[in-house]
Formats: structure tokens, sequence, C-alpha cells
């Protein structure tokens, strides 16, 4: 049934008094509790009038429980804006397996080992199969394993394009990739800024997504097939070819409830200070209903189990119950849909990640929207920033894309940190809206004599085999995003 027409529906008085007769058991710690402002099908518990006995005792901040036909069953604050962590694997996982197969070698980059935290014990030259380094993402939560699938996945996509570039542009394509899938799920209060979906220090760029998307994306991603088949091991063991040899690495799941709970056939994990835990797990029974809980922001790790559990038994216990109490005797009543609005704000600046830097008297971490080629240097770029990375543009929804465009200077000598290396602007329909100076976030010397001598004797050998005299610009600003 969908769920927007559940938001409609009045409750017919027999089927709530049939309700109230009902009785739950599920489990409770001291911090679970139940709210009447938790959602069913739409509608509050406290306007169906379904008793406190009859609800959920979570503990989560967030949570949401969706069926396969895309039904919400259930939400308390289900689209309020929340950090996810790890449960960004599943965009990862979805988005990687469009443009990959299970036999195809992932290599993982120095880029992909150095990411740390969550790791499944990759090493930079690594090589494994695709389906491999997706269970290295999925079961171990690995950020060497999703950098390194984004990596590969971001090189075909930009392959696609008719364009190339390194570690961080391959990352920043694949990112991009994911948040334009996650418009075309409908995700609309969802913004990824990395595969792996650490939120801090130099990954803290501006991400968010809340339970209701998760529950979507997770739905979707039950529905392929290498996906699934990925996301629901305890533990696992991958061949990963290292130093010419291959080696066995064993992956564990920090879930419980693959083997605890009866009918669990998918977990994710994830968990950072912002985020607090949180879980996304699938529930099939083979009764022709499956079932996507997610849980943001429970009290501790064990917690947000017992809540995906109290959510299930929930659900199971009273679907036909519920669904009869949210139904109306007239489902045609029901307030009419505000209208939308005929302005659209989008945030300009956005990039994979940021470097510290002082710039205008201003210490921060700044963005990294580009890398500038140093004319001086064979191998080293500028990174490049904006002076007002929470820009925005406020446009008519009517008209044309917001399209990026950068024109990146030719840097040499000394830079500095607030010296202008390019220009960055956005266009709609040929017109610009937003436009400002690319200004350097790093200190990069000019090379002394004895390097300049060394760089022309570089370039003069290099001549003969057709390489590079200087390193590739790469514009990594992921786009214009909307977000009202």
């Amino acid at each position: 049934m969908d769920a927007r027409r559940h938001r409609r529906l009045r409750a017919a008085p027999s089927a709530l008094a049939a309700a109230v007769l009902l009785s739950c058991c599920l489990p409770s710690t001291a911090l679970a509790h139940t709210d009447g402002d938790d959602a069913v099908l739409g509608r509050s518990m406290a306007e169906l009038g379904i008793s406190e006995e009859l609800q959920p005792s979570i503990d989560a901040s967030h949570a949401a429980l969706m069926d396969e036909e895309g039904t919400l069953w259930y939400g308390r604050t289900a689209g309020e804006r929340a950090q996810i962590a790890s449960l960004t694997k599943i965009m990862t996982a979805i988005v990687a397996a469009e443009h990959l197969d299970a036999s195809d070698r992932i290599v993982v980059t120095p880029e992909a080992a150095a990411v740390g935290e969550s790791s499944a014990g990759l090493a930079a030259g690594d090589e494994m199969s695709f389906g491999d380094a997706l269970k290295a993402v999925l079961t171990a939560s690995g950020n060497d394993a999703a950098s390194a699938v984004a990596q590969a996945a971001g090189a075909r996509i930009l392959e696609a394009r008719g364009q190339d570039g390194g570690a961080v542009a391959r990352e920043a394509a694949f990112v991009e990739a994911m948040n334009a899938k996650a418009a075309e799920l409908g995700m609309d209060g969802t913004r990824f800024a990395n595969p792996h979906g650490l939120d801090f220090d130099a990954y803290a760029q501006g991400q968010y997504s809340c339970a209701r998307d998760v529950a979507v994306m997770l739905r979707c991603a039950m529905g392929n097939d290498l996906v699934r088949s990925s996301i629901g091991h305890a533990r696992t063991t991958i061949a990963v070819s290292r130093g010419g040899g291959t080696v066995a690495v064993e992956l564990a799941n920090t879930d419980t409830m693959i083997e605890g709970y009866p009918g669990t056939c998918a977990a994710k994990t994830g968990y950072t200070l912002a985020a607090g835990p949180c879980v996304a797990t699938a529930l099939n029974r083979g009764d022709g209903h499956e079932y996507y809980a997610v849980v943001l922001g429970s009290s501790s790790k064990p917690q947000r189990f017992a809540d995906s559990e109290a959510l299930y038994d929930w659900v199971l216990a009273h679907r036909d119950e519920l669904q009869a109490a949210a139904q109306p005797a007239d489902a045609s009543a029901g307030p009419a849909a505000p209208p939308a609005s005929a302005e659209a704000t989008y945030q300009l600046v956005s990039a994979p990640h940021s470097v510290r830097a002082e710039i205008g008297g201003v210490q921060a971490a700044w963005p990294v929207v580009a890398e500038v080629a140093h004319a001086d240097w064979t191998d080293r770029t500028v990174a490049a920033t904006v002076l007002d990375p929470n820009a925005t543009a406020t446009v008519p929804r009517e008209g044309g894309r917001l399209e990026q465009e950068a024109a990146l200077d030719a840097v040499t000598g000394h830079v500095a940190p607030g010296d202008v290396v390019g220009r960055l602007a956005f266009r709609r329909d040929g017109a610009v809206v937003w436009e400002a100076d690319l200004v350097a976030a790093e200190d990069v010397p000019a090379p002394a004599w004895w390097e300049a001598a060394g760089i022309a004797v570089e370039r003069f050998l290099g001549g003969f085999a057709g390489l590079p005299g200087t390193a590739r610009s790469e514009l990594l600003n992921l786009g214009a995003m909307e977000v009202s």
C-alpha cells in the first residue's frame, strides 16, 4: 500500500477498538520508550488513538520500518536529518554494482589504504575481485574497501565521459553518482560526501541523511542480487592477491541479528560520535513480506539491535490490526498537499575532502574543490578552495540544470594560501548564477635552482616517452545539490 495514501487516512472507530484490545510484549531497557508522536503508516500514534501498550518501545532518536512495497509502517522523526556513519556504504554498494561486475579486479590504492578507522585490513597494492571487495565493504565495513571500490567504479564513470583522473577525482565522480542515485530513488533528505560515511575532521563535508531515506536505500540494495548476497554475512573469507601470492582475509560483521534473530537476511552497522550507534537490517521469514528496519542514534551498540528486534516484533504481531486502524471509512478524505515551492535553493560547494589552512586570517578546514597543476613542477598541484564554502543559490524550479565550470590558472612560482589560482562558476541556461575566485588552500614553494635543473632534465627525457611535463589539474567540486 502506498505510504503517501496512508497519510490521508482517517481511522475507523471499530478498527481502533479492536486495536486497543491487543497486547504487545516488546523488549525494553531503561532508556527505551514509546512516543505518541511516532508515526504508523504516516499518521501519529496519538492521532490514531493507539494506546501506549500497543506502541513499540525503542530508544533510538530516529527510526523507520518499511516493507518490500515501500510502505512506511513506522517512523520516529524518520525524516529529520541525521548522520548515518557506515550505513553510507549501502549506497556505495548499490552504485558500484551498477558499474562493475563481480569478476572485475579491484586494486587498493595508497589513498584507499590510508583512510583509517574501520578497516578490512587491506594494504596498498592488494587486489581482489569486486565480489570479494563488496563483502569487505558490507561485512567488515572496511573504509579501505569502500574507497577502493569507489575509485574503481569512479574510473568507469570518468571513462564513460571521456575523462581521466587520479584517485581523488575518481572518488569525487563516484560520490556525484551516489547523490544522483539518491535523487533517482526520491531520497530528498540525503546528501553524500564520501563513500564510507566518516563525518569528522577532513571528512566533515555537510553530509546527512534520515531514517526514511536509509530504509529506501536498503530496499533498493536488496533488489540487487550481488549486493543482497554480500550484505547478509555474519562472517566470511575473501581471497586477496598480495605480494605475489594469495592470502585469505577473514571478515566479521559487528551485527548480532543475522545469527541471533530468525529471518534476518541483511545487516549493516555504523557508528561515529556524531551518528551514535546505528544499524539497518532486513527481515524475511518467508511469509511473502520483507521488512527493512533502520535505527539511528541508539544509546548503545547492543541497544540498536534491541530496537530493531522490537520494531520487527511489533509489526509481525500487529500488521493487520495496524493497517485496519489506519484505514478510513472515506479514503478520499484528507487535507490537500501543500503546493510545491516555486524556487529551489542549491548548495554549491562540496568536496570529498578538506585541508586545514589559514586563509585571510581564518584558520579552518577548507573544502578542496580543485587541484591546480603547478607549472614549475612535474608532479605537484595546489589544493584550491573558495572563500565562502557555504555558498548557495536560489533559482526558479523551472529551468535547466545548474552546470559548473572552472577556469584554472597556469600557476608558477611560490603559491601561498589565499592566492588566486582560478575561478569557479555556475551557469543555468547559459547565464551565470554564481561565481567566485578559487584560492590556494596550501603553501607550495617554487623549486630551488637545483630542483629546477633536475625537473628540466626529467622533462627532456620524459618527452621521448610521451610523459606529461606537469601534473593534471582536476575539478573536484561535487556540483550543485538541492537543499530546499
